[in-house]
């Protein structure tokens, strides 16, 4: 670093080599004989750079940067968040998703884990009449029309069985669970609007569906209807009589 007067002969045997890095050593930083050790040390007076220090204005919209030798000619455009982006969305709440079919249940069930969406579709489908294995980890529902063989601890019967892995409905007869395997209802509270129209609509579902939807296999009612390609697949059980 330049020291100015320090440089020549005459300041280095005045001051000697322990002074010049000690208290005197700041005498001509503090006179300010040298312009370039004075602003290395002290800095630039920002006014010298086009700044107006008394204005209220913000001082970013009319310096580029300290080494700029000229202020700003025209101020950056201000941008304004547009308000959509702003729009808060209304909270998931139990209930909302019973216009859903089983197919948009089962895809946020299996694509969300752990969120607070994947519980309210597990709701959902339990009130429909799925059920849960925990260690298959698969929905299962009752085949209508179909009496299953209740013991204490558990049932043995035919199922409507939704493989996540192919993404299809199979049908399995003699097909035995134990409760102890299934998982609990979560029995979410729902609010009084969403349950009169939960009830409106399984009241819907329970009536008879035409034979021509019968004869194509259609699941049965209090399921929802899955589209075509998600219709229930008879499928042998492996040791099944």
């Amino acid at each position: 670093l330049p020291l100015g007067p320090l440089q020549n002969e005459e300041g280095r045997r005045g001051l000697g080599l322990p002074n010049r890095f000690g208290l005197l050593g700041l005498m001509p930083l503090l006179k300010m004989c040298d312009a370039d050790l004075t602003m290395l040390s002290l800095g630039t007076d920002l006014t010298s750079l086009g700044l107006n220090l008394n204005s209220s204005e913000s001082l970013h919209k009319a310096l580029v940067s300290p080494l700029a030798e000229v202020p700003v000619k025209s101020p950056e455009p201000e941008f304004e968040l547009p308000a959509c982006y702003k729009h808060i969305p209304q909270r998931l709440q139990p209930g909302f998703l019973t216009k859903f079919k089983e197919e948009t249940l089962f895809y946020i069930f299996y694509s969300m884990p752990g969120d607070e969406a994947q519980l309210i579709a597990a709701d959902e489908l339990h009130c429909r009449g799925w059920m849960y294995h925990k260690r298959l980890r698969i929905w299962m529902l009752h085949v209508p029309n179909s009496i299953p063989q209740k013991s204490a601890r558990g049932e043995r019967g035919s199922f409507v069985v939704f493989n996540h892995a192919i993404w299809e409905a199979e049908q399995k007869a003699d097909l035995e669970i134990l409760y102890e395997d299934l998982e609990k209802p979560p029995r979410l509270v729902r609010s009084k609007t969403v349950q009169q129209q939960q009830q409106q609509q399984q009241q819907q579902q329970q009536q008879p569906p035409p034979p021509a939807h019968v004869q194509h296999g259609s699941l049965p009612a209090g399921s929802g209807g899955l589209p075509p390609g998600l219709q229930p697949t008879p499928v042998a059980t492996p040791g099944a009589p």
